[in-house]
């Protein structure tokens, strides 16, 4: 266990000290102290107090800004939820893990605060709603949740309900996405956007939506799909609503700015827009062309990236309706970025607008556009799902010890090592280190170091030799960490070894599961002790899960004056439970970590070589992949309630006349078909 004096007593200038060796500390007893606090520029400081305060703990973690006045500190120092602002009901996190403890709920847990995602979709509408009535904007606001961005059962309810009075649509990119759509999305004012590689089956499900007398656009996005599209729905006898998705020129800001632009893997070319006019007018479909679509990427950071891209956006528009398309829609696509850092600057973890500042600079330029070219306004759809949902799901953590960063033992000299020239040479270094040569004594060391490897692959050196070397500059980096406040100033290399040599916390989560956008693309998000704010944080820790993978680690932080931080400040173990908060989880995360875009197992297939075959090889087992319906299970949906709900919709279309008997069965057998069926397009 390391003790208050392992880090607090030793500020001599030699660094040799007897300690037990490097192991995994488990949570400090109540009479131990909190360890040295650092003199780097993110360590927490009190000015002109003596005491550290919530309102120091909500500005050191920034929590006012990321949380979006979703989240606070109060008097008793714990995390808080206030789903409705200052003034509404505060609900205390320990209280939440007090009453699953209850209920024998472990952790680690994702805590949905559904009245944050119902907010949010109000949010949403109601400053378009405001912006348009403001600028005398004529037409009316029809947004779409992306379902990608998480498709459990319970989100896509509670904005499905919420989004109710503004008739609030819902977007799919991948036939088990529509099933989900077209059993929920039920208004029929409210839009279904179809995006994605479409197949028949993927065609006749949206045109299936149009049968039920609904809102389906089936966006094309790849010209092949238009002849497709046109083909089925003359077979089908219905004429669909169709939505061409336009390739920008303008491409978004930040981490996923290569998702749009000219490069992008979605989208039509101008030349590919005017030929589809052209196909559509020679096929009596033109009037089936209402919507224009374009993307220009996720999580945009600049409004001068939004501003760009609407602009052309809309020339693109008021282009293709003098060219005859009756168009009514325009679809901005996603990108509404969130502010997961609270910096709301053009970072990569933040946005530097606002909600109202987007909107309204879409709605003004679309408006200038339109009455410049004498064309109407466009209906407007946006597809924002990141801002949507990020708010409303916190992952609750424990930390269950800790990994000590350095030895605990300082290198001995033994009697093999006596007549060693480089052991002597590095047992002078550490003799005379000291605050004013401490940067020179670590480039010293280290290059010992270099050299001892070196001889050691040639065979020069014995492992004894090598072994004192490493642990010497190990030995050194500790000092360095202790006595920190002696030295007269920190380089940015003595910060950054500091950064190295600082404690790993052991958390009861696994990245890849609950944080795989941390993982993957180094997304960063907010982490915050959930209790003690009214203790200054004093432990600067990176963050260990527990698979037994390397990169199971977060040593990527929010940071208030730099791109991110290598560590995060938090309290001393105390032997007592000490819980994190991971906050604005709730886009992708929920999903990537598991199903994205309901696309399942693939199938699997293991070959043999066989010279007595004629084929030389034979398939010896086949594994299939994922069905539609296992992988909605695995959502909490019921295949059978799906179905129930579309057949429902189908018989009251049947008695109303608008549908066939014999058609009606068969539309009810197709849907529960292509249920039971493989979640990737069929070749």
């Amino acid at each position: 266990m390391e003790s208050a004096n392992s880090e607090n007593s030793n500020t001599s200038d030699s660094p040799l000290e007897q300690n037990t060796t490097p192991q995994i500390e488990p949570a400090l007893d109540d009479n131990e102290t909190p360890t040295i606090e650092s003199q780097t520029k993110d360590a927490p400081k009190v000015s002109g107090q003596k005491k550290w305060t919530r309102e120091d703990a909500i500005e050191f973690y920034n929590i006012d800004n990321w949380g979006s006045s979703y989240f606070s500190v109060n008097e008793k120092g714990n995390v808080i939820m206030l789903p409705r602002g200052e003034n509404g009901p505060r609900i205390e996190i320990l209280d939440v893990i007090e009453d699953m403890q209850k209920q024998n709920i472990q952790l680690p847990c994702i805590i949905r605060f559904q009245d944050i995602l119902r907010d949010r979709v109000q949010r949403l509408n109601e400053t378009f709603k405001k912006v348009m009535t403001e600028l005398r904007y004529n037409g009316v606001y029809r947004g779409v949740y992306p379902v990608k961005v998480n498709q459990l059962r319970e989100v896509i309810e509670e904005i499905v309900d919420a989004g109710q009075p503004y008739h609030y649509g819902l977007e799919a990119g991948s036939k088990a996405e529509l099933q989900i759509v077209l059993a929920y999305n039920t208004d029929p004012e409210a839009i279904t956007i179809c995006n994605g590689y479409k197949d028949s089956e993927f065609i006749r499900l949206a045109l299936l939506g149009r049968q039920l007398e609904r809102k389906v656009f089936i966006v094309i996005e790849q010209f092949s799909e238009l002849a497709s599209t046109i083909k089925i729905a003359k077979e089908v006898g219905v004429m669909p609503l169709l939505g061409f998705r336009g390739k920008l020129n303008s491409r978004g800001s930040g981490k996923w700015e290569e998702s749009g632009g000219e490069a992008a893997k979605f989208g039509l070319s101008t030349t590919e827009i005017l030929e589809g006019i052209e196909v559509l007018r020679e096929a009596g479909m033109l009037d089936c062309l209402q919507l224009l679509h374009f993307h220009i990427g996720s999580q945009i950071t600049e409004i001068r990236t939004i501003k760009e891209a609407i602009v052309e956006g809309t020339r693109l528009y008021t282009s293709i309706r003098k060219k005859g398309a009756p168009l009514q829609y325009m679809d901005i696509g996603g990108g509404l970025g969130v502010d997961y850092d609270g910096s709301q600057s053009s970072s990569d973890y933040s946005m530097n607008y606002s909600l109202e500042e987007y909107i309204s600079n879409a709605i003004y330029n679309i408006q200038q556009i339109c009455d410049e070219e004498n064309e109407p306004h466009p209906n407007l759809v946006s597809e924002s799902g990141r801002a949507i949902t990020a708010h409303h799901s916190c992952l609750v953590m424990n930390v269950i010890g800790s990994i000590a960063a350095f030895p605990k033992k300082s290198p001995q000299v033994t009697s093999v090592l006596e007549g060693s020239e480089i052991v002597k040479e590095v047992k002078e270094i550490l003799a005379n280190l000291s605050p004013k040569n401490a940067l020179e004594s670590y480039h010293d060391a280290t290059g010992k170091l270099e050299e001892a490897i070196n001889r050691f692959k040639l065979g020069m050196l014995s492992l004894e030799e090598r072994g004192f070397v490493e642990e010497s500059v190990k030995d050194i980096r500790r000092w360095i960490l202790q006595n920190r406040k002696r030295l007269k100033r920190l380089s940015d290399e003595l910060e950054d070894i500091i950064e190295k040599t600082a404690t790993q916390y052991l958390v009861n989560f696994s990245v890849f599961q609950s944080a795989p956008d941390h993982w993957a693309f180094d997304q960063l998000f907010p982490i915050v002790p959930l209790h003690r704010m009214l203790e200054m944080p004093r432990r600067s820790c990176s963050l260990a899960d527990i698979t037994c993978d390397s990169d199971g680690v977060i040593d990527r932080f929010i940071a208030r004056r730099k791109d991110f931080d290598s560590n995060l400040w938090l309290h001393q173990l105390n032997g007592k439970p000490y819980y994190l908060g991971m906050f604005l989880t709730g886009a992708y995360q929920d999903i990537m970590g598991d199903l994205h875009n309901l696309f399942g197992r693939v199938n699997e297939v293991h070959v043999f070589c066989d010279d007595d075959d004629p084929e030389d090889f034979y398939i010896q087992e086949v594994i299939m992949g994922d069905t539609i319906a296992s992988v909605i299970e695995e959502n909490q949906f019921a295949p059978f309630e799906l179905a129930k709900f579309i057949k429902t919709a189908v018989e009251e279309k049947v008695k109303s006349g608008k549908i066939k008997p014999r058609d009606g069965v068969q539309l009810v057998d197709f849907y529960e078909r292509v249920m039971q069926g493989y979640t990737y397009l069929r070749n």
